[in-house]
């Protein structure tokens, strides 16, 4: 290993936890590598519970993973995991301080022992904090990349300037294709036709399916730099003249030649032997020569293209170009170069070969023409079309992170999910990698929130698709460039002990993988496996070697291997030992994994013929199985009912079950097809009349398909009845979107000539798959098997179907100006490529497969069987690029040379007892029990009779919207706060406050609207408005739209003008002082909170709904009467405004209720009579014990009497900037709010009651 290497892997290893559950704090960024097996699922759903337990809400969390299935699978541990964390707290509610802290420096789970401490003294608000977010789980984004941008996009439509709206395609590849096509086409056109005809003679002008390949996998790179070609200039004249030269050629002078090709002549000794033998070159020169010569004559340049005289131009370029003569004398062998025919020959020769040069670039040309040209046209496609795909999607993310709007979206995103966790980061794509580092790494945030980074660069594998090392390691310089944390999980837990000590030494071998990939060692995990038990001995030699002595016996000796493992197993000699007893191995405990699909196919015909069961994922599309071509005979046939040859090719179907012999004998008889005939043709008017799905299922019935696809036993049936299902289900769905018969019908025919390998497309899992699990290595990458055998473990490196070249090139970076190191992709053609670009792309495929072979060999948990061809030992690459040959060849206790069977195994049944479970039924509840439910304020101040009060909450639980509170009521001024003529204020309110809606909706924009301006800074609050009408208030901005045009229409730019007068609206409600000349208008970001939600806990007890009341009369603020929640064990709710005044905190909630149209009906004493109809009073004081509580627990020497502020009720209509009008300040006395906050409750005062019981 290198001094450079052993430095970068020293510096990677510094300072490097390998507990991130216990170590990580969650701001910043974190790297953690996770090696195949280390439990990197367990880690992140741990982590996860303690990011909802310590920092943020689930709706405040991004985790993207590769696969949907991943996605599921991530979701699903978070949940159990929050659950067994909610249970466990649970079981420790009675526990003192220093119990707690005992029990956790004995718990053995990482997460258990974290939580326990941080939580010592809050057990209590732990475990309701659980519940809360296992309640919120839902609002958890777990997903691919891909749709996280389809998310952001949708979310944010406005702050990213891509406001219209596009649908994923499942069709990018057939635009690609009818692209390719296009450019072609016009390509062709522009040419001249003798270029034409060139390429085409010399093969290099293909149908556009031979260029679809170098698109495709250029379009996974778009961001790389691709390496231009520029069209070479063919000199097609001098050519012509080349032939003439040659047809022109004086064959006379073959015969002075003579001395050199005759046996007789003076220097035939000195010819090579291969030109003497058999008179070879005589009868070059003499016989074939001149044949070609007349055919180039007759036919011209077709001659050099044609097939038959490959062989012919071969040896005149031997001839011409290469020594043809043993060691001689100077002038003898100069007598023969210099001889005019030789130079000639030489002349042409070397012409057709800069020909073919200039051809090929040529083509190399036209790939880079057609890849760049899709490319730029791709989008534009898809925006005509209203659609886009995964990939564009993150494209035009990326982009429009980038500028000062850019970094405006970037922060509206990073403030509505401050944490983001990454996982399989290492086949991230750089346009991904752009756009997370655009958001959650760059500098002005990276401190503000936190970015986890999971993945392996051991099993960065998918470079086929986009991802790329370069990618990984650059954005690894980034985080730690950043001071980013590291993290190591070094405890294999797939895996048991001897074979994770094997495996380990093995890689140490050469733990330098390429491309700055180090294997780091790694220990056997403490997760208890069931010990495997082979002929009385705990599982001896985990990794075996089977030495092939012919290559072509691979599949013979694999299925031989696993039908000799089956016998030991239906003879008790191989089994696990579990809990529950014996449990001997079976075709499920064994997957065959390979690079390619050839050896998997050979592998399951033998095994199949060996009676084992196979268990391979399906690969093809339903629209390339029979039976889908059985249901497009029959779609034709009802469509044509009257045409007898479509109507026979629907009987000999499977479906309708006929045979050639029965379809003649139908023929014969009297009635013929006419029976048939007037069915389909009856099912073809219900088609039109009652739709497909009907007339579908009436062909099913009528013709019983069902059965007769099962009527016979066969290997099959189920597939064939799966996919019917399936097909069934498509063609119902499709027929929503494809109106009308001939539509679907036409539909269906696209899909059967074009299959399109769409996931919705692909053949479903069968029930009852089971049996020996074939894959290829990629498809294996997650998963786990007890047994592997790993075909060609040791077959040569070879790249299939290259069609592009990845290298390197440092260069500055022009938005960073520092050197960097970029990708280039080239076309594959050693005519342009330089040397060192050629040895990087092979040093970096020879690298990712070393990676793929790791990924091969960290599946098995068991045991590995890895199957070796090279009997020369000779290969480097695969498995052999480790294990090493001869001397050198790796030794291990743990490692063994398998003996190679000599003979089939026989087959044994194995005994099938079935096995009867006890059904026991539970005695069904007498009683209904409630769960704990939620209520809120605005459930609560419901005023209604005693006749109608019911505990609705038991059953169902209410949204509450922002506004929903607000109550849109002209109150008649009271005698107390009546004012004399002469001193009412009798100025209206302004227009847009008086004519702005009313309602829920209108109430919602206005809260939404304060919730995101900045108090001190108006410049982009029209901005603000402004987007908030486009992207989310559409029909109330029409609504005002129309009331004012009515009022004012001839103002010629009526959007503007209510923009700015909403803007004025802001500036009044902010400039009025609402308690000892405090402003709202005088807050920094930092000092207010907006929309701060809580869930206030409830004691266990029913809600006392009248000591609340009575404790409201006796402060003297009468109360209408609440609304009982007999169910309720949590009180939600979001408070408006949180804010620091400099001494205390306050709270402020909005309201647009409307009171009047003037100035009066707005003053303080108005307010106060509006809030005590609509129970603000309640709201208040409940929002403030939520304070009251919150700051308790956060804020250290929190004194009541010194910190909890009041409650601003800000009525936004009537606020101008004066003193006492539009809002009412309110700050209850301290006992008040102690008192209130005893009723509620805690949930600890039941352990209390309980344990006192």
């Amino acid at each position: 290993m290198s001094d450079s290497i052993i430095s970068q892997q020293t510096a990677a290893t510094k300072n490097v936890s390998i507990q991130p559950i216990a170590d990580m704090q969650f701001h910043g960024l974190h790297w953690i590598e996770a090696s195949a097996g280390t439990g990197k699922t367990y880690t992140l759903s741990s982590l996860m519970v303690r990011i909802f337990l310590e920092k943020y809400l689930p709706n405040q969390v991004i985790a993207t993973t590769f696969t949907r299935k991943a996605s599921a699978e991530l979701k699903s541990r978070i949940r159990v995991r929050l659950v067994e964390t909610h249970r466990y707290f649970d079981g420790c509610r009675s526990l003192t301080e220093q119990e707690v802290l005992a029990k956790a420096d004995a718990e053995n789970d990482p997460l258990f022992a974290k939580v326990l401490k941080t939580f010592a003294t809050q057990i209590a608000y732990a475990c309701e904090r659980l519940k809360l977010v296992i309640d919120q789980l839902d609002e958890l984004f777990v997903g691919t990349l891909d749709s996280f941008s389809q998310k952001l996009l949708r979310e944010f439509a406005f702050e990213s300037g891509k406001i219209e709206r596009a649908e994923i395609t499942d069709d990018a590849k057939s635009y690609s294709y009818q692209l390719i096509h296009d450019v072609l086409r016009e390509w062709i056109q522009r040419q001249p036709q003798n270029i034409i005809d060139y390429l085409l003679l010399n093969k290099k002008l293909k149908s556009q399916d031979a260029y679809v390949g170098v698109v495709e996998n250029s379009l996974n790179f778009a961001s790389a730099k691709f390496q231009a070609i520029p069209q070479p200039e063919i000199d097609l004249a001098q050519f012509s003249t080349e032939i003439e030269a040659l047809v022109q050629l004086d064959l006379t002078q073959i015969s002075t030649l003579s001395e050199y090709y005759l046996p007789e002549g003076q220097y035939n000794a000195v010819v090579a032997k291969k030109w003497r033998d058999d008179g070879k070159m005589q009868r070059l020169l003499t016989e074939t020569l001149p044949a070609f010569i007349q055919a180039v004559q007759q036919q011209g340049a077709y001659t050099l293209f044609a097939s038959q005289h490959a062989s012919t131009l071969k040896l005149l370029t031997e001839i011409s170009t290469k020594k043809v003569m043993n060691k001689c004398a100077e002038d003898v062998l100069a007598g023969f170069e210099n001889h005019p025919l030789i130079k000639s020959l030489r002349q042409f020769i070397e012409s057709m070969q800069m020909l073919t040069i200039d051809l090929d670039i040529l083509d190399s040309y036209l790939q880079f023409h057609l890849a760049s040209e899709v490319k730029k046209r791709l989008p534009q496609v898809l925006q005509q079309k209203g659609e886009t795909t995964f990939a564009q999607q993150i494209r035009t993310l990326a982009e429009a992170l980038h500028g000062e709007q850019g970094q405006r979206f970037a922060a509206y995103v990073h403030a509505r999910y401050p944490l983001i966790l990454v996982d399989e980061f290492q086949d991230t794509n750089q346009d991904q990698d752009d756009m997370l580092a655009q958001i959650w790494r760059h500098p002005c945030r990276v401190k503000q929130g936190c970015m986890i980074m999971v993945g392996d660069r051991k099993q960065a594998i998918y470079g086929f698709r986009g991802g790329d090392m370069l990618t990984f390691l650059k954005a690894h310089q980034d985080v730690f460039g950043q001071e980013g944390k590291a993290y190591n999980l070094i405890q294999n837990h797939r895996s048991v002990k001897p074979l994770v000590e094997v495996v380990d030494a093995l890689f140490q071998r050469q733990p330098d993988f390429g491309e700055q990939v180090i294997y780091t060692p790694v220990q056997a995990g403490d997760r208890p496996h069931p010990q495997l038990i082979d002929k009385g001995i705990a599982n001896p030699q985990p990794l075996r070697w089977i030495q092939l002595l012919d290559k072509n016996t691979e599949a013979e000796q694999v299925s031989w291997k696993i039908r000799d493992l089956l016998n030991q197993g239906i003879h008790k000699t191989l089994y696990f030992e579990e809990k529950t007893g014996a449990r001997f191995i079976d075709e499920n405990d064994i997957a065959i994994l390979s690079k390619n699909h050839d050896g998997l196919d050979k592998a399951q015909s033998a095994l199949e013929f060996l009676g084992v069961r196979t268990n391979r994922p399906s690969k093809k599309s339903v629209f390339e199985s029979q039976i889908a071509k059985d249901v497009g005979a029959l779609l034709t046939a009802i469509l044509h009912p009257y045409d007898e040859a479509k109507i026979k090719r629907a009987l000999l179907s499977r479906m309708l079950g006929f045979n050639l012999q029965q379809l003649m004998q139908l023929e014969q008889h009297a009635d013929g097809l006419s029976g048939y005939i007037e069915q389909f043709n009856q099912i073809r008017e219900i088609w039109f009349n009652q739709g497909f799905l009907t007339a579908w299922q009436y062909v099913l019935t009528q013709f019983d398909v069902w059965k007769k696809l099962v009527n016979k036993q066969s290997r099959d049936n189920e597939r064939v009845v799966v996919n019917l299902r399936h097909l069934t289900e498509l063609l119902s769905q499709h027929s929503e979107d494809y109106q009308g018969a001939q539509n679907l019908f036409h539909w269906y025919l696209k899909q059967l000539t074009s299959p399109m390998q769409r996931e919705w497309e692909m053949e479903r899992k069968l029930s009852n798959e089971a049996g020996v699990q074939l894959m290829t290595i990629h498809q294996s990458k997650g998963l786990e098997f007890k047994f592997v055998f790993l075909l060609g473990a040791d077959k040569d490196f070879k790249e299939m179907n290259k069609t592009l070249n990845f290298s390197t090139l440092e260069q500055i970076n022009s938005q960073t100006g520092q050197m960097e190191t970029q990708r280039v992709v080239a076309v594959n053609d050693k005519n342009i490529l330089e040397q060192s670009a050629i040895d990087q792309h092979d040093e970096r495929a020879l690298a990712e497969h070393h990676r793929l072979w790791y990924v091969a060999l960290t599946r098995a948990s068991y045991r590995v069987y890895a199957m070796l061809s090279d009997e020369k030992e000779k290969s480097t690459t695969g498995l052999a690029f480790w294990r090493g040959h001869g001397m050198n060849v790796f030794q291990h206790v743990g490692s063994v040379i398998e003996p190679l069977l000599t003979e089939r195994p026989i087959y044994f049944e194995v005994e099938r007892t079935e096995k009867l479970l006890p059904l026991n039924a539970e005695k069904f509840p007498q009683q209904r029990f409630y769960p704990r439910g939620k209520t809120s304020f605005s459930a609560l101040a419901q005023h209604l009779s005693r006749k109608q009060i019911q505990d609705a909450l038991a059953v169902a639980e209410q949204d509450i919207d922002r506004a929903e509170d607000e109550i849109q009521t002209i109150l008649q001024p009271s005698a107390t706060h009546i004012l004399n003529e002469d001193d009412a204020p009798s100025e209206p309110i302004m227009w847009i406050k008086s004519n702005f809606p009313m309602g829920t909706v209108a109430g919602n924009f206005l809260h939404e609207i304060f919730e995101h301006i900045d108090f001190k800074d108006s410049e982009w609050w029209h901005l603000e408005i402004h987007r908030r009408f486009k992207n989310d208030y559409a029909m109330l901005r029409i609504e005002l739209l129309e009331k004012y045009q009515t009022a004012f229409p001839m103002d010629e730019l009526p959007e503007e003008t209510l923009i700015a007068w909403m803007s004025d609206w802001l500036r009044d409600v902010l400039n009025t002082p609402i308690h000892q000349q405090f402003k709202l208008g005088t807050l920094l970001p930092h000092e207010h909170l907006a929309e701060f939600p809580f869930y206030l806990a409830l004691s266990d007890r029913v809600l006392a709904i009248q000591r609340i009341h009575q404790l409201f009369a006796e402060y003297g603020i009468a109360m209408p009467e609440f609304k009982e929640a007999n169910s309720a064990r949590y009180l939600k709710g979001e408070i408006d405004l949180v804010f620091f005044d400099g001494q205390q905190y306050h709270i402020a909630d909005y309201k647009s209720n409307f009171l009047g149209g003037y100035q009066q009906n707005y003053h303080a004493d108005a307010v106060k009579e509006s809030m005590s109809h609509a129970s603000y009073w309640l709201q208040a004081s409940l929002y403030l014990v939520a304070l009251h509580r919150y700051l308790k627990v956060t804020l250290q020497g929190y004194d009541i009497e010194i910190d909890l502020g009041g409650a601003s009720y800000l009525y936004l209509r009537g606020m101008n900037g004066q003193a006492e009008q539009g809002y009412f300040y309110w700050r209850p006395k301290t006992e008040f709010i102690l008192r209130l906050d005893a009723i509620l409750g805690y949930f600890s005062e039941d352990a209390l009651v309980d344990k006192s019981a």
